[in-house]
């Protein structure tokens, strides 16, 4: 399921139409149950007719045990009626919902996927899983109980009113003054409990993104024996969460209190006025009766209409969010499949920002032979891990371009893409899951026997063989109960598993102890031998048979050479290599 395509939600109260934009073609399905509710409610008005026969005859002395006994039988059979309607209904419009909604997470994950980072550094933690869960939720909950309630409501109160006008044209005009005074009050507080609840949504993504650093760092936290400090941060975003949510609560209740007076007076000054016709006889008996029952019954419409407004208009912004989330555009491509002649990689005139502002990456230009490995190097901001990210098309670049096998990337499918690429990060994240499945990730269709090959490759499979529960073992959220060196080489065993023809090694062992990096050092030979291999390494030693050595500076290339030939050009790279050999020969 998509997004209708070039629609743009341009705010407004349609709530039916956020629907049909949202779910699309499952929309179609919910007409038929809520059809079945609609009538359901309709039929609620045979009640209202029996107690106007029941009250007619007992005026006119007519009421008597076989009357009384049909009437009995009529209302339990409107009421089996009624039950099996609303079955039908309610089941029907909670299973469509649910398929809907269903159909609708996977799709918002699907669009979510395919768009750049950009989309993810203006939206924080809590935002993005306030969208993926609350959002969504509160949306079921429109789908499959207010969208209908208010419907139904709006359909019920509007039959009564054309009624009225039947009975008696006066009356039916007072009564739709008083209708005509109230909504309008009712619909301010809707809008005021949009604003707030806004406030309220900002305040609960902080409360999620607090909540998800301080449980995420709680170890580093108590290290440094901040954890009570932190806490008060996350304490403060509670109070905070705790006002906004009486705020939005409380908007809403002068409104409805004003709503429900107007609609409930109507109903004493209605009989005041029809009791004097009567009493002029300008209504007869059974008009005056039926009017009073009608008003009676629209006056309890009316009332919960109110009630339910204010909700309804809470959770409206639920579908704004969404609507909002789906309109951010996804990475345009023209091949569903990437057919590259080699696997090159070409930077022509490459300019990027991330933001409005200076460029990240300047005018770059460089090739990256098929099979070859090439090291970029510079101090912490020139753009290395820039660089990496635009060859994976996490960014498109604002100019030039960039080809694989005389292939514009931007051309390419994401996923596609992504399919000729392997990464090693330097911040490995594990999903909290069992070791086999982790490495799995990088080839989902792969055997165990390919896994367990991979991982003896990466040099893992000894750390694994020696736990209780080997590959079968939990790592935790993110790796938490396994090492940095040994998140490391499951990281290069899920890529040597993809054997990817492209690799993009970022900071893969700066941050690394010696035994681990040598072991690691063993995994990567392996996983680069015949690839195409982009290297960031800030242990120059490491990148000196590297076939070419790129030296960034403030988003330039500066140098560009062997480490043979750029330590003869006596330039930056050899100021970095020298003050590197010092640091390895200091002595405490």
């Amino acid at each position: 399921m998509k997004l209708q395509k070039h629609h743009k939600w341009q705010g407004g109260c349609n709530m039916v139409g956020d629907i049909k934009i949202l779910l699309g073609e499952h929309s179609k399905k919910l007409r038929k149950p809520i059809i079945l509710l609609t009538i359901d409610s309709l039929f609620n008005m045979f009640f209202y007719s029996m107690l106007y026969f029941v009250l007619l005859d007992l005026i006119n002395s007519q009421l008597s045990f076989d009357k009384i006994k049909n009437y009995t039988i009529a209302m339990i059979i409107a009421f089996v009626f009624r039950v099996i309607v609303n079955a039908i209904g309610y089941t029907g419009i909670q299973a469509k919902g649910a398929r809907g909604i269903q159909s609708m997470r996977i799709s918002l994950g699907d669009h979510i996927r395919n768009i750049n980072l950009g989309f993810f550094n203006k939206n924080s933690i809590g935002s993005l899983s306030n969208i993926m869960t609350n959002d969504l939720q509160d949306f079921e909950k429109i789908i499959t109980h207010n969208t209908s309630d208010l419907i139904k409501t709006v359909i019920l109160s509007s039959y009564l009113l054309i009624i009225t006008f039947f009975i008696d044209i006066q009356l039916a005009t007072i009564q739709l003054i008083f209708v005509i005074v109230a909504i309008p009050i009712i619909l301010m507080g809707g809008k005021r409990v949009g604003t707030i609840g806004r406030e309220k949504k900002k305040v609960m993504n902080e409360v999620i993104s607090r909540m998800v650093e301080y449980l995420s760092g709680i170890q580093v936290f108590k290290a440094h024996n901040l954890a009570g400090e932190k806490f008060k941060r996350l304490e403060k975003s509670f109070r905070d969460l705790k006002r906004e949510s009486i705020r939005t609560e409380i908007s809403i209740v002068p409104f409805v209190l004003i709503f429900q007076v107007i609609v409930d007076i109507s109903f004493p000054i209605l009989l005041l006025i029809a009791t004097m016709k009567f009493g002029m006889t300008s209504i007869d008996r059974k008009a005056f009766l039926t009017f009073i029952i009608i008003n009676m019954a629209l006056t309890n419409v009316l009332r919960a209409f109110g009630a339910q407004y204010g909700t309804f208009r809470y959770m409206k912004l639920a579908s704004q969010k969404l609507i909002s989330t789906y309109n951010h555009p996804e990475m345009s491509y023209k091949y569903e499949e990437a057919k590259f002649e080699n696997h090159d990689i070409q930077f022509d005139n490459v300019s990027f920002q991330y933001e409005e502002g200076e460029n990240t990456i300047n005018s770059l230009s460089f090739k990256a032979k098929e099979g070859t490995m090439t090291a970029l190097v510079g101090p912490s901001g020139s753009g290395k891990t820039t660089v990496t990210s635009l060859i994976a098309r996490f960014w498109d670049v604002n100019s030039g371009t960039i080809k694989i096998g005389r292939q514009d990337i931007k051309n390419i499918k994401p996923d596609s893409l992504l399919k000729h690429i392997s990464m090693v990060f330097q911040d490995v994240y594990l999903l909290n899951d069992t070791i086999y499945n982790n490495i799995k990730l990088g080839n989902p269709e792969a055997t165990k026997e390919q896994v367990i090959k991979a991982a003896k490759v990466a040099n893992c499979h000894e750390f694994i063989d020696k736990l209780e529960n080997k590959y079968d073992t939990m790592v935790g959220e993110g790796g938490s109960t396994l090492s940095g060196g040994e998140k490391q080489r499951i990281s290069i065993a899920r890529a040597i598993l993809k054997d990817a023809h492209i690799v993009l090694l970022d900071e893969a062992t700066a941050s690394l102890d010696a035994d681990n990096e040598l072991e690691i050092r063993k995994a990567i030979k392996k996983l680069t031998e015949n690839k195409t291999v982009i290297v960031i390494a800030h242990r120059l030693n490491t990148i000196k048979d590297a076939d070419q050595i790129i030296v960034l500076n403030e988003g330039y290339i500066e140098e560009k050479g062997s480490h043979k030939e750029l330590i003869e050009n006596k330039k930056r790279y050899y100021n970095m290599y020298n003050e590197m050999e010092k640091a390895q020969n200091w002595a405490i």
